[in-house]
């Protein structure tokens, strides 16, 4: 079984973090993938979902202050779409439990992803944010953006401070239709696209508890978040690769089918 710890990211205004980071999780090909809402800006899930915040991220938090994380499961509620989350509560606690979670409770992270895959939504990247230590103990950190110049060069403005931040693997997701092709954004920036995310309003609204999509993992979204999913489980490791991860340009095939 392949287990890591994921991160997943947004630069300004880039919408879709939290949808991705709910369907990787529910569509992750291994048993026990686990969902951390770390987001400081986040804390929706709870309410879209009809779910009580607790138990969930205060309580981790609580946990890694006292005494470390033996479990994700006490904290951890399962939504409508198969996923399995630790929901963050609405409002600025998110960000001190953030900060709890991840100053005392980093290594426990780290030895929990080693048995079962943990995927965290840290929403917009932030230099100085609570969660930026999370970007040097992921496995892999996703940067969605989507194909227009103005999202391009929020990218590069970050990478400066992104790359030498990441230890693991650094890729970008281009979520929509517009602009730029995904191999020109990796030519241009030099970080490899890992797949395109086509825009689908019903699956976007099943994953954002916002609709009642029976048949959501059907759809074109479905498959390309289980596109990218599959991907990350055979992966290299960064650690083998030659030189800095992000020199890779190739990306991920990204089939017509689901980018169209």
């Amino acid at each position: 079984m392949t287990v890591m710890l994921i991160v997943l990211a947004s630069v300004k205004g880039a919408p879709g973090v939290t949808t991705l980071a709910v369907g990787l999780t529910a569509v992750w090909p291994e048993p026990d993938a686990v969902l951390i809402e770390c987001d400081p800006h986040g804390g929706d899930l709870a309410a879209r979902f009809g779910h009580s915040p607790e138990p969930g991220l205060t309580g981790l938090a609580a946990q890694a202050h006292t005494g470390g994380i033996v479990s994700l499961a006490p904290y951890t509620q399962r939504l409508a779409v198969g996923a399995d989350v630790v929901l963050a509560p609405p409002g600025e606690t998110v960000a001190s439990s953030t900060f709890t979670l991840v100053t005392r409770g980093l290594a426990s992270l780290r030895d929990l992803a080693q048995r079962q895959p943990v995927i965290v939504d840290v929403g917009r990247l932030e230099q100085d944010g609570p969660a930026a230590a999370l970007l040097a103990a992921a496995d892999h950190v996703l940067v969605l953006a989507a194909g227009e110049l103005a999202e391009q060069t929020q990218v590069e403005l970050r990478l400066s401070w992104l790359r030498p931040a990441v230890q693991g693997r650094l890729w970008l997701v281009r979520t929509g239709d517009s602009g730029y092709t995904g191999r020109e954004i990796a030519r241009e920036l030099g970080v490899p696209v890992l797949w395109e995310v086509p825009v689908s309003r019903l699956g976007a609204g099943a994953l954002a508890g916002r609709l009642r999509v029976p048949n959501w993992r059907r759809l074109k979204l479905a498959r390309a978040i289980r596109g990218i999913a599959v991907t990350l489980t055979t992966a290299q490791p960064a650690s083998i690769l030659p030189g800095h991860p992000t020199l890779d340009l190739t990306g991920a095939p990204v089939p017509a089918e689901v980018a169209s």
